[in-house]
């Protein structure tokens, strides 16, 4: 089962991440990319790795850009698994940000 993170342990868990910020009880990134076909593949890849985690991310696409929002709803707050989908994501968002 998941565990509640303290603020304190989110943030050195943050400092290893790129753009990552602490938003109330969530953990925040928008990632943008050269146009909208990249952006639409890193939703696609986004799905695919929630399921597979069974941990589903709120989610705003707009054109190049796409706003990610982790929360574990069962416990209030940030998780490990919230920790563990951001790096998760940031490696599937890699290849397509290094072709913008």
């Amino acid at each position: 089962m998941a565990v509640k993170m303290t603020g304190h342990q989110i943030e050195v868990v943050l400092s290893t991440l790129d753009g990552w910020k602490q938003a109330g009880g969530s953990i925040v990134r928008e990632y943008k990319f050269s146009d909208f076909i990249a952006a639409a593949m890193f939703v696609t890849a986004v799905n695919l790795e929630a399921e597979k985690m069974n941990h589903h991310p709120d989610l705003q696409h707009s054109f190049a850009a796409v706003k990610i929002e982790l929360t574990t709803h069962d416990v209030g707050g940030v998780s490990e698994l919230d920790l563990r989908l951001a790096k998760k994501l940031d490696s599937r968002a890699r290849p397509l940000l290094e072709k913008a």
